[in-house]
């Protein structure tokens, strides 16, 4: 088993800076009608594409879900781990042998630490995806999971960050950015 322990969205933060202190999101850059920077929309877009493709194909993880994460471990996509290795989710490891270090916030007892940590480097943001669809399938959700709330509670509770405030932090993305819509 693949064993994941992420910051929930404090790694290598970006320049757009979109902060989420006990479950709220605020954010700090310029807004279109829809409370939604360029930025924003644009990394939206970038990703809900080929996470509605994969769901589609394969039918595992929400794109709610895959686009929430992606927001709250890549800082928007400003993250070097995503700009460098194409990984929006902070998956640790190595793909097909391909690794890169960075460091990243964890929690160790409720405190956040910085450590060290060797990152999945992926070829394609859609290599990404895929794989982290497999993961998740795999060691997060032991059936389909068709609610996004329940993906959320699913990922904090078997273990995916470290963050004890993480499903929180995905369900209010989620809302606060209409990203379930994306889920039909």
């Amino acid at each position: 088993m693949i064993l994941l322990v992420l910051g929930g969205g404090m790694l290598l933060r970006g320049r757009i800076k979109t902060e989420i202190q006990g479950g709220a999101v605020t954010q700090t850059s310029s807004s279109t009608e829809s409370g939604q920077s360029v930025a924003q929309q644009r990394f939206i877009k970038k990703m809900a594409a080929p996470a509605v493709r994969v769901y589609r194909e394969n039918g595992q993880v929400l794109p709610s879900i895959v686009i929430a994460q992606a927001i709250l471990e890549s800082s928007w996509g400003t993250s070097e781990l995503f700009l460098q290795a194409n990984n929006p989710f902070g998956v640790k490891g190595a793909y097909q042998g391909r690794t890169k270090s960075f460091p990243t916030t964890e929690y160790v007892n409720n405190k956040k630490v910085t450590v060290n940590a060797n990152f999945r480097d992926y070829p394609t943001l859609t290599a990404a995806i895929l794989d982290h669809d497999a993961l998740l399938k795999q060691n997060y959700f032991k059936g389909t999971v068709t609610d996004y709330r329940t993906a959320a509670k699913l990922l904090q509770s078997n273990g995916y960050a470290t963050d004890p405030h993480y499903a929180r932090k995905l369900m209010n993305v989620i809302a606060t950015y209409n990203l379930n819509q994306y889920d039909t």
